[in-house]
């Protein structure tokens, strides 16, 4: 089983429900029709890029959902995704196989909790979300957004600009599909040569930044990366780091990252007296930043399929949604609702799935995982 992560690395209770927004579901949910009346301006338009460097014919959905999680060895992944029939060592399922199993923990985990216990008078405590996928955990997410928003506002002011750049890979380079968690790793190949390019671009500014993976309609995963720079900022400034990304990403392609392209580098100011009648101002960071996050709906079994198929490839993986800087990750603990250098009294003590109880006896939270592994042929 699995505990949030946030609430194992607090040890405390989950905080109560919260409505983000003013949205009365306390859930934000987002699609490609821009709900809830949100402004066009807060998310670029949908990009179908991410494989736009195949120009021979794309595999058929069916094609991509028969290969495996992964083709490689030393692979950690989720025990549920093991392929027991496998006669050749530890290998894992197909991607469908896989989104099944994905599916089946989402409809195991709805009378799930997380049990705590408090240190100092031993009470104990069962509530929080049982999993990163559940739509409650979109409220703490956009709560974190909110924070990050207010903390640049505050320390940029008028001179907040916002860059979002894309990274994307083939996945099907040699007209035969990736595995999916071996194209994830293959486009995260460049990400500490992104890092240090940015570094040096941005050299005696401040500036900070968010990682978020987000699925394509293949179901493949491909990267946005939200840079925050006190002062303008132009194309200029960033093609370097795509740059850096091409040469270091075995997947990428040329003609997908066009820096020309608002799909590859996109600047809007953010600051405090921006203009909200210019199509390059940012109405409300927090917005544009969860639309990339994007919870659909009040299931994630109602979401589509495509989203689906990726979020059982984070869930097999482990492989967090979205990564912050550290400046980032400070912002967003800006506004805690315990004093951050208070220890708290609270320890997560296990999981409760219906009548079983599973002990959090060591950082896992109680989820086992396997190695991937190809035995030899025999002598």
């Amino acid at each position: 089983m699995e505990a949030t992560a946030a609430a194992a690395g607090r040890g405390r209770p989950e905080p109560t429900r919260r409505c983000c927004a003013g949205r009365s579901s306390g859930v934000i949910c987002v699609s490609e029709s821009r709900q809830h009346g949100h402004s066009a301006v807060s998310r670029l338009s949908e990009s179908d890029r991410a494989d736009s460097t195949d120009h021979r014919e794309r595999p058929s959905r069916g094609e991509i959902l028969k290969t495996p999680l992964t083709e490689r060895d030393g692979v950690s992944l989720r025990e549920e995704v093991r392929d027991y029939g496998a006669l050749r060592g530890n290998r894992p399922l197909s991607w469908r196989e896989s989104v099944h199993r994905f599916r089946d923990y989402i409809r195991d985990n709805r009378d799930t909790d997380a049990i705590f216990r408090n240190t100092e008078t031993g009470e104990y405590h069962a509530g929080g979300d049982p999993h990163r996928f559940d739509p409650e955990y979109a409220d703490k997410q956009y709560a974190k957004l909110k924070d990050l928003q207010r903390g640049l506002q505050a320390d940029y002011g008028r001179l907040l600009h916002t860059a979002m750049l894309t990274f994307t890979g083939s996945a099907w380079p040699d007209g035969e599909p990736l595995a999916p968690v071996d194209h994830l790793d293959d486009l995260l190949e460049s990400w500490e040569a992104i890092r240090r390019e940015l570094a040096r671009r941005l050299d005696g500014r401040r500036w900070e930044y968010l990682a978020i993976l987000e699925p394509h309609e293949s179901g493949y995963i491909h990267v946005h990366v939200a840079v925050f720079v006190e002062g303008k900022v132009t194309r200029a400034t960033f093609a370097p780091v795509i740059e850096a990304h091409l040469r270091n990403c075995p997947i990428a392609g040329e003609e997908a990252h066009d820096v020309r392209d608002d799909d590859t580098i996109s600047i809007r100011h953010a600051g405090r007296d921006r203009d909200l009648d210019d199509e390059d101002q940012l109405d409300e960071l927090a917005i544009y930043l969860a639309e990339y996050l994007g919870t659909y709906g009040d299931d994630p079994l109602d979401a589509p399929e495509h989203v689906q198929q990726s979020n059982a490839v984070l869930w097999a993986t482990g492989r967090q949604r979205w990564r912050p800087s550290n400046g980032a990750q400070q912002y967003m603990k800006a506004y805690p609702e315990e004093d951050p250098d208070e220890e708290s009294e609270w320890e997560l003590q296990g999981i409760r799935n219906g009548t079983d109880y599973y002990p959090a006896t060591d950082d896992s939270g109680g989820v086992e995982r396997f190695t991937t592994s190809t035995l030899p042929p025999p002598g």
